[in-house]
C-alpha cells in the first residue's frame, strides 16, 4: 500500500524482498552446496561451492566451473539468502568483509544507494539522479522511526532532530569517505530536510495568524527572503569559492566545513553558522593535469557580459593565465555560465548588495592576473626586475591600490632590523615565490570573508538557539601525482577522523549491549518477582482455606461438649481458634 502511495519507494526499497527472503529453493541449494566467498584478483570475491574439506584448505567450485584450492583463512562465510539485500547489515549472520560488499554490491545494482550498518547509514554514489529527495519523499519520513521505513539519510536526520526536541541534547552528524562518495551533496540532502521540517510547522502557524501578518511575512520574503531560504544558498555560494574538479569527482569539496543549525525550544530554525577549515589555496595557483581550480574563476570568464569583461580586466580565454595551469577542462554536468549566474542569485539572495559583489568579483580576477606578472633578472646582478608593468597596473586598478607601491613591496620590500627598516632586494625565484604566496593569502582572505559574510545573514535572528544540530562535511581522501600540503593535511585529518568514528562506534554499541542486558535483567527479576508473589498468594489461600477448615472443625466439637442447658452466648479476648480450643471465656 505504501509503495502505491509514494512511487519513489522503488528505488528505496527491493520489490521482490518477500520472494527472496521466503524461498525454500534457494534456501535448499545454499545448505546443499555450502556456498561460500572465495578471493579474486579481479572481483575482489567471488562464490564458490566447497567440494573437499582439508585440515587448513577447502576445494571449492566457483560459478565459472573452475575448481581452485583457498587457504581456510581466505575463505569466509556466506549468509543465508533470506539475508539477501538487507536493509541493515548489522542483521547479518556472518558479518565478513565479503559479505558487506556483496550486500552493498546488491542492493546498487537495484538502484538501492542507502544502506545501514548498525549505528551509520552507507551511501554509494549513484552518480545519476534519483527522485528520492522530494517532498513527498520528506513527509513520508517525517516522525517515523528507523525501522519503520527504508534506509534514507532523511531517516538520519530526522532521528538526530527527534533526539534534540525529545532529549534536548545537541546533535551531529558526520559525513566522511572518499572523494567523489556523495559526502557534499547528502549534506545538501541534510539541510534540505531540515529546512523543510522546521519551516513547515511555522508556514502552518502563520497561515492561522492575522492578514498583516501574513502580509507582513509576504514582505520579508520579497526583501530577503527567509532563513531557510537563505541556508540553502549558502551552498551554491561555497562551492562555487571553495569546490574544484579533481581526478576523481567532478565538484569535490577542496574544503572542510561544519554547518551549525540552531533551533528554539519549539525546534524552528533559529539560525544557522558555517565553520570552515583547511582550504586547499595552493589549488589557486597550480593544478595537476586534467583538473581545474575552484569554479568560480571559470565561471567569472565564461559566464559574464562584454562590459563585464571590461569591468573585470577579464581575458578572452582560460588559456591566457598562467595559474589556470591545464586551461580550460570541460565538465560535462557543468555549464559555467549558467552556474555563474545561479551563483550571484545566491549571493543576492544572502543579502549581498552589488558593491559587495563587485568587488569580490574583482579580487577573483586579480589572483588570475598576479599569475600573468613575468620578473627579469638583472644582467650584472640577481636583482629581479619588472620590465613591463601593464599586469601590475591592471592588478592595482582592480584593486585600488597604487603601482608604484605594489612594485616596490614586491621588488624591494622593507624589513626590520633591529629598530629601523631597511630596503632588501629581492632575486627573481624570492618575488615569484612572495607573488604566489600573495596570491594564496588573497584568495584564502576573500573566502573567509565570505564566510563571514553568509554567517552574518544566517545569524540575523535575535532569538537564542535553544538546541543545535551540527553537520560536518570533511574533505574527501585523495591521492595524486603531486600532492600538496593542504591534501596531506586533508587526508590525515581524514584518517583520524574515521578512526575516532570507529571508536566511538564501539563505544556506543558496548553502551547498547549493556542497556539491553540491563533491560533483560530487570524484565527477568520483574518476572521472578511476580511469579514469587503469586506463589505467595496461591500459598495463602491454601493456608487460610486450611485455617478455615480447621477452626470449622474444632469450634464442632468444642460446641458438641458442652453440658445441656449451656448456650454459646459470645467469644472473647482471644482470636477464634483460642477460643474453640477452651482458651477463651464462655457465657
Amino acid at each position: 500500500m505504501a509503495s502505491e502511495l509514494t512511487p519513489e519507494l522503488k528505488y528505496l526499497k527491493p520489490q521482490d524482498s518477500k520472494n527472496m527472503v521466503n524461498d525454500p529453493a534457494a534456501q535448499a541449494d545454499w545448505t546443499a552446496k555450502r556456498y561460500v566467498w572465495c578471493p579474486d584478483d579481479a572481483e575482489g570475491f567471488v562464490r564458490g561451492s566447497v567440494k573437499e574439506e582439508g585440515v587448513d584448505f577447502y576445494v571449492c567450485e566457483l560459478d565459472s566451473g573452475k575448481r581452485m584450492k583457498f587457504s581456510k583463512d581466505d575463505v569466509q562465510k556466506m549468509n543465508p539468502p533470506k539475508f539477501t539485500k538487507v536493509e541493515d547489515m548489522a542483521e547479518l549472520t556472518c558479518l565478513n568483509e565479503a559479505s558487506v560488499l556483496h550486500n552493498l554490491k546488491d542492493r546498487y545494482y537495484s538502484g538501492l544507494i542507502y544502506t545501514y550498518s548498525g549505528l551509520f547509514c552507507v551511501v554509494v554514489n549513484p552518480y545519476r539522479k534519483l527522485p528520492i529527495y522530494t517532498e513527498n519523499v520528506i513527509d513520508l519520513y517525517k516522525g517515523k522511526k528507523r525501522h519503520e521505513v527504508p534506509p534514507h539519510v532523511f531517516a538520519i536526520t530526522d532521528q538526530a532532530y527527534r533526539n534534540m526536541l525529545q532529549d534536548r541534547e545537541d546533535q551531529s552528524i558526520l559525513c566522511t569517505g572518499e572523494s567523489g562518495a556523495g559526502k557534499t551533496e547528502n549534506t545538501k540532502k541534510v539541510i534540505q530536510y531540515l529546512a523543510y521540517v522546521a519551516s513547515s510547522a511555522r508556514t502552518t502557524r502563520t497561515s492561522t495568524s492575522s492578514l498583516h501578518s501574513l502580509q507582513r511575512q509576504e514582505s520579508q520574503i520579497k526583501l530577503g527572503g527567509e532563513l531557510e531560504t537563505q541556508l540553502l544558498q549558502a551552498n551554491p555560494i561555497l562551492e562555487a569559492f571553495g569546490n574544484a574538479k579533481t581526478v576523481k569527482n567532478d565538484n569535490s569539496s577542496r574544503f572542510g566545513k561544519f554547518i551549525r543549525i540552531n533551533f528554539d525550544n519549539l525546534g524552528y530554525i533559529a539560525g544557522a553558522n558555517i565553520e570552515t577549515y583547511l582550504l586547499e589555496k595552493s589549488r589557486a595557483i597550480r593544478q595537476a593535469i586534467n583538473e581545474r581550480t575552484f569554479h568560480i574563476f571559470y565561471q567569472l570568464i565564461r559566464g559574464t557580459s562584454e562590459q563585464q569583461r571590461k569591468d573585470y580586466i577579464l581575458e578572452k580565454d582560460c588559456k591566457e593565465y598562467r595559474y589556470l595551469s591545464s586551461g580550460y577542462v570541460s565538465i560535462p554536468t557543468f555549464d559555467d555560465a549558467e552556474e555563474f549566474q545561479n551563483t550571484l542569485k545566491a549571493m543576492s539572495i544572502m543579502g549581498m548588495n552589488t558593491d559587495d559583489i563587485h568587488s569580490v568579483l574583482r579580487v577573483v580576477s586579480a589572483v588570475m592576473q598576479f599569475g600573468n606578472m613575468v620578473f627579469m633578472s638583472e644582467r650584472n646582478s640577481d636583482q629581479a626586475t619588472l620590465p613591463d608593468n601593464t599586469v601590475a597596473q591592471k592588478i592595482c586598478h582592480l584593486l585600488g591600490m597604487n603601482v608604484t607601491d605594489l612594485t616596490r613591496a614586491l621588488l624591494k620590500p622593507k624589513i626590520k632590523v633591529g629598530r629601523d627598516h631597511v630596503t632588501k632586494a629581492q632575486t627573481k625565484e624570492q618575488v615569484e615565490f612572495a607573488v604566489d604566496a600573495l596570491s594564496k593569502a588573497l584568495y584564502e582572505r576573500l573566502f573567509r570573508w565570505i564566510v563571514m559574510r553568509v554567517n552574518r545573514s544566517l545569524d540575523r535572528t535575535k532569538r537564542q538557539g535553544a538546541s543545535f544540530i551540527g553537520i560536518l562535511d570533511i574533505a574527501g581522501f585523495e591521492i595524486f601525482q603531486l600532492n600538496s600540503f593542504e591534501q596531506l593535511c586533508i587526508n590525515y585529518t581524514t584518517e583520524k577522523l574515521t578512526s575516532e568514528l570507529r571508536d566511538s562506534e564501539k563505544k556506543l554499541e558496548l553502551i547498547t549491549e549493556e542497556k539491553q542486558r540491563l533491560a533483560e535483567q530487570l524484565q527477568q527479576e520483574s518476572e521472578a518477582a511476580t511469579e514469587a508473589e503469586e506463589v505467595k498468594s496461591r500459598m495463602q489461600a491454601k493456608h487460610d482455606e486450611l485455617q478455615e477448615t480447621l477452626l470449622m472443625g474444632l469450634v464442632a466439637h468444642r460446641v458438641q461438649c458442652l453440658p445441656v442447658g449451656y448456650s454459646v452466648c459470645r467469644w472473647t479476648e482471644h482470636s477464634p481458634l483460642q477460643a474453640a480450643c477452651g482458651r477463651g471465656r464462655v457465657f
